[in-house]
């Protein structure tokens, strides 16, 4: 934020802090802002203005203090976005857990949040808005189709987040089950055949009748080379009795 929009050395030295990267330096900063807007209601002005002016560490404090100081609105919606992709994992899952409930009161941060799982440059927001979709909507069948077109993204850490997260849906359809199938029994990316094995059990609970297809792939992995996959394997089978 300019200068010429801090009104004295008080304001300005707490919005400082808010952009801190020192956790808790940046927590306290929340606090005393939270304490200042109580006491001076046209402080909110200013953290408004911040949501879209100042530095992403900044802007996501200033959305989680609006967050927490009354009725959350889509104002806050693009800087929660934009912190899907901070460095800082804690505030990744803060910012991730404050859309989810944004999403439950607006029904405009869903489909936002669909988009944002093709975000074309930011592999780390894309996997962020999968979780967010898995919290706020696993019952839903949009929320499955973003998770089985993630299992294409070019980026590892967005395939296994989406693979991970079939596990959590209300209603899993058979093609879950097929993908999760094909990736344990060949998938080039060994957490991903590893993943596969943990979400199989659950899913052959919506679906019993993968039952002995999904017992098969087991013993096969039980006795291939990879130790951490036979020990996953061993275990995914003794959860499937």
């Amino acid at each position: 934020m300019a200068s010429d929009d801090i009104t004295g050395p008080e304001t300005r030295s707490l919005l400082q802090k808010l952009a801190s990267e020192d956790r808790a330096l940046q927590r306290g900063a929340c606090d005393e802002a939270m304490e200042e807007l109580r006491r001076n209601p046209e402080f909110r002005e200013t953290l408004h203005r911040l949501l879209h002016e100042g530095e992403l560490r900044a802007r996501f404090a200033a959305a989680f203090v609006l967050f927490h100081s009354g009725r959350p609105s889509l104002r806050l919606l693009q800087a929660l976005l934009d912190s899907l992709d901070l460095d800082d994992g804690d505030l990744r899952w803060k910012a991730a857990h404050m859309l989810a409930t944004l999403g439950r009161m607006q029904g405009e941060v869903y489909p936002v949040l669909l988009h944002e799982c093709r975000h074309p440059e930011a592999p780390r927001r894309r996997r962020m808005a999968l979780y967010v979709l898995r919290e706020l909507a696993a019952e839903r069948e949009e929320t499955r189709e973003a998770f089985l077109a993630a299992l294409g993204d070019l980026d590892p850490s967005v395939r296994r987040a989406a693979l991970s997260s079939l596990a959590k849906l209300s209603d899993p359809d058979q093609a879950c089950v097929e993908q999760a199938l094909e990736i344990a029994r060949s998938d080039q990316d060994a957490k991903m055949r590893r993943i596969a094995t943990v979400v199989l059990p659950d899913l052959v609970l919506h679906h019993p009748a993968s039952r002995d297809a999904v017992a098969e792939v087991l013993r096969e992995l039980a006795g291939c080379a990879d130790p951490a996959l036979v020990r996953a394997a061993h275990a995914a089978s003794h959860r499937l009795r």
